[in-house]
């Protein structure tokens, strides 16, 4: 492979990689915390809605508790993202031997 034919495919494995993490990026994470709270995050991080789904968590009493679950439904879709995230980037990582764009 000369040189001008590794240039052109490290470019289309770098437009490949930038459409798929676009992709992931605008992808919704869901993630429901012990059926009382639900995260739903994008793929970029930002989180996009919480819902409350067991009522009792609304008392003052219950606070604590519901900034618990929400705390862990955010960490799970945080961890879900970033596994797809370091997924992507291996998958491009082995198919250019080594190689960096």
């Amino acid at each position: 492979m000369n040189m001008q034919q590794l240039v052109q495919a490290m470019q289309k494995a770098q437009r490949e990689f930038n459409k798929e993490y676009a992709q992931l990026e605008a992808k919704e994470f869901k993630v429901n915390s012990n059926g009382a709270v639900e995260v739903t995050l994008l793929g970029n991080f930002t989180l996009k809605e919480i819902k409350i789904l067991d009522t009792d968590l609304l008392k003052p009493e219950n606070a604590e508790e519901l900034c618990d679950m929400i705390t862990i439904a955010y960490n799970n879709a945080k961890d879900q993202i970033q596994k797809e995230s370091d997924e992507l980037s291996d998958k491009f990582q082995r198919g250019r031997k080594g190689l960096t764009f």
